[in-house]
């Protein structure tokens, strides 16, 4: 449901909603953009061209709960080795606070962010590509 519109007595009322997998995309397009997070647990980010195909889903690792005016999400994600993890997430938090706002015009008012592991790019590429390569063959 995105949009209902009702008339009452000539006054028009509209109600703007949002899919919880709208927030989920949302989310999960900023959190692909975060230097310092290799991806979200369940998820590969290696280029853009990989987030978007069909068969990827870039809202696992994501939950949200929404409301009329409020937003919360969790996430748990896969952080870089050898970054300031506290750093990232405060970072992480104002660029998801900003996108859900600027997008849907709701306030997020509880972020959680739970770091599953920590790899290198190269640990975290050969442990995931070769796993999202073989589930590409099990789909096609």
């Amino acid at each position: 449901m995105t949009e209902a519109v009702q008339n009452n007595l000539g006054a028009l009322k509209a109600k703007l909603t949002f899919d919880d997998v709208v927030i989920k995309k949302i989310v999960g397009v900023v959190i692909s953009d975060i230097d310092g997070i290799l991806g979200l647990s369940g998820n590969l980010f290696t280029d853009l061209a990989d987030r978007f195909r069909d068969n990827e889903d870039i809202t696992k690792g994501i939950a949200v709960e929404v409301g009329t005016k409020q937003v919360a999400v969790d996430v748990s994600v896969i952080c870089k080795y050898d970054v300031a993890i506290s750093e990232v997430f405060d970072r992480t938090v104002e660029k998801v606070k900003e996108a859900i706002h600027y997008m849907t015009g709701l306030e997020l008012v509880e972020f959680n962010m739970n770091v599953d592991d920590v790899m290198t790019k190269e640990q975290y590429l050969e442990k995931y590509r070769g796993k999202d390569s073989e589930d590409n063959k099990d789909n096609n």
